[in-house]
Formats: structure tokens, sequence, C-alpha cells
């Protein structure tokens, strides 16, 4: 009995090794067959696909062999040389099919000279309408003191319009030998001729512009003294001296000036003749006022004061 139990247990120890043995077999078995049968299906599948792998691998081609060219332009500097021909050739066609540029109309155009305007387009011979740029013509148009507002429009097939809003000049500065037009607010708007503007006021001197609208605006509320100055002049910065058309000379005060120009423009209403007898009139003192003579003669002074006490009892 021992024996026998002995045996049938040695027995199962060895069939249970026997059999572990030919799991071990099997699986070793089955492994290279599983590796082959991926291998054929791997096969297989590039064999069904080789058309889309030899198309994939002529597109990769074709991108790295692009980027290449790509890489080589721009680093060569090429870039632009490119874009141009690219440029002109597409212009050349567009002037053939009729689009090149043949007419520019300019509306609102006041003071603005035309050659600034054409300048700032640059539509010269052989430029197709869709070659032209309106947006950097537009940028030079606006650079011009002139300009408020401006438009840059194209029409087809052969038309640039330009739309303009000009500012309105104001006054004219002279500075450094050169005469200017400004607006209400001192804006520099371009230079010009005096014979262009004969009505506008003429200032001077360093700064002058920008202060200039209160001087202007008040002397022009005495119509019959503003007709007859022809200067003024900013002093130092603080203050104005006008000149008239007689050569007299008047030093205002640097505020409160508008009292001095009451009492001149009385004396220009009643009796602008004594101003061609006057070299200056200093009113900068607020409690009286200096005159200087031409003629300062005893008799010519005497005369002088009897012609002023008359103009103002009158």
């Amino acid at each position: 009995m021992q024996s026998l139990i002995y045996n049938a247990a040695a027995g199962n120890t060895h069939t249970n090794s026997f059999t572990a043995n030919r799991h071990r077999q099997k699986h070793n078995r089955s492994r290279p067959l599983r590796n082959r049968a991926a291998e054929r299906s791997l096969l297989a599948w590039a064999e069904a696909h080789k058309l889309i792998l030899m198309k994939s691998g002529f597109a990769a081609c074709v991108v790295f062999f692009a980027l290449t060219a790509t890489y080589g332009v721009i680093a060569g500097g090429h870039l632009q040389i490119i874009r141009k021909l690219v440029v002109d050739a597409t212009n050349g066609l567009a002037v053939s099919a009729g689009f090149e540029v043949k007419t520019v109309e300019i509306n609102g155009r006041e003071n603005m000279k035309e050659a600034d305007i054409s300048a700032a387009l640059e539509a010269g011979e052989g430029l197709s309408v869709f070659a032209f740029d309106t947006g950097r013509a537009l940028k030079k148009i606006e650079e011009s003191g002139w300009v408020r507002e401006a438009m840059v429009s194209r029409v087809l097939p052969s038309r640039i319009v330009v739309d303009l809003t000009e500012r309105e000049p104001f006054a004219l500065w002279r500075e450094g030998g050169k005469l200017a037009a400004i607006d209400d607010n001192g804006m520099v708007l371009g230079l010009v001729e005096r014979a262009a503007f004969p009505t506008l006021p003429v200032l001077s001197g360093p700064g002058a512009a920008a202060p200039g609208k209160d001087i202007v605006q008040a002397l022009n509320t005495h119509a019959e003294l503003s007709v007859l100055v022809i200067g003024i002049e900013r002093i130092v910065g603080r203050r104005w001296d006008l000149v008239l058309e007689s050569g007299m000379r008047v030093k205002l005060p640097a505020v409160n000036f508008e009292e001095a120009l009451a009492n001149l423009g009385q004396v220009a209403a009643q009796n602008p003749g004594v101003f061609y007898e006057i070299s200056e009139m200093d009113f900068r003192s607020p409690a009286q006022f200096t005159l200087k003579l031409k003629d300062n003669s005893p008799e010519a002074r005497k005369e002088f004061l009897l012609r002023l006490s008359n103009t103002a009892d009158g």
C-alpha cells in the first residue's frame, strides 16, 4: 500500500512534469508561428497599399525639396526678386487686358499742389489698377499738412480717384526766410507764396504759430485796424508787436492786449492818417502809453497833439 501510494504519487508527479513539458514545447512552437503570421500580414498589407506608399514617398520628397528650395531662396535673399517677377508678370497681363491706369481724378483740392499728389500716387505708365497700391498712396497723401481727410480708390477699368478734405489756412507764418500757411491750431500746412493769400495776416518769430490764434482773432474784431496791419511779430515768446503799412510799430503788453487794440481801432476808424506820422506806440505799461513821432521837432509834436485831441473829441 505504501509503495503503491508512493508509485501512484510518483506517477502523478511524473505525469504532471510531462504535462508541463508538453505545454512549454507547444508554446515555443506557437511563437514562431505567430511571428511568421505577422510578417506575412505586414507584407500583404504593404503589397496591397504599395501605390499609396509610393505616392506618400513621392509627396515627402516633393515637400523636402520644396522646403529646401524655399530655405535657399530666403537665405540667398532672392525672395524679393521672385516676388517682383510674379508681380510684374501679373501687372503685364492686367495691362494687356485693358486695366492700365489712364486717368487720375482729384476732388476737393484747393491749396495742395497737384504735383505733390502725383508724386504720392506714383501712377506711372504701364501700371495696372490692380497693381496700384491704394494704401501706400493714401499714407503719402496724408503726410501733407493740407490734408485733413483723404480717400484713394480704384474705378475699373482704368481710373484712380482721390477725394480730399483740406484744412483751412488761418494765417501765414514767416520763419527762417520761409513763408508757410498754418491753421487755427498753429499746424503748418505747407510752404506758400504771399501772393496766393494776400488777405491773411502774417505772423513771424520763433514759436509764433501756436499762440497766433488769440492775437489774430482779437485783431479781426477791429476791421479798420486789421487791414492796416502787415505783420504780427512774436517777441521773446511772451508778447506781440504789430507792424502797420505806414511803418509804425505797436508794442503790445504780454497780457490784456485787447484794450490797446480797442484804442488803436478807434483811431484807425476816425483818423488813420496819424499813423503815418508815428514811428512807434508802446502799450507795454498798463498805466500809460508812449509814442514816438517820425518828425520829433517841437512844432510837429504840437501839431500832432492838436489833431489827436480833435480826433478824441470827435
